[in-house]
């Protein structure tokens, strides 16, 4: 499992990023973490289904399970990419309720 974690990541560290996806099962990211990738990748396009679907078919050395890309919006959908051993990626999308500010404790788990 890996998180893109910052829209740095993918434009500044392309390589190493490249070289650790392989072994991922599950790759996290936000729109802007998304898009960052598909921009250093040269993928031409911004949509998030597309590339949760570009993530999910990414090479894997382990091919006895797929890979899923989950690419979260804040209070937009959730996008999730499953690939399957065909090459097909079935999306997923769901639903976030935003819940009031008062009710969140802490936005970013840095405590």
């Amino acid at each position: 499992m890996l998180s893109l974690s910052a829209p740095f990541i993918p434009q500044f560290f392309k390589e190493q990023l490249d070289t650790v996806l392989p072994y991922t099962d599950y790759t996290f990211c936000n729109e802007t973490e998304a898009r960052a990738y598909a921009a250093s990748h040269e993928w031409g396009t911004e949509d998030v289904v597309e590339i949760a679907k570009k993530l999910a078919l990414l090479p894997k050395k382990n091919t006895q399970r797929p890979r899923v890309a989950i690419v979260t919006q804040g209070t937009e959908p959730t996008v999730v990419g499953i690939a399957s051993a065909d090459g097909k990626v079935e999306v997923k999308q769901f639903n976030v309720h935003e819940i009031s500010k008062d009710a969140i404790n802490d936005t970013n788990g840095a405590g």
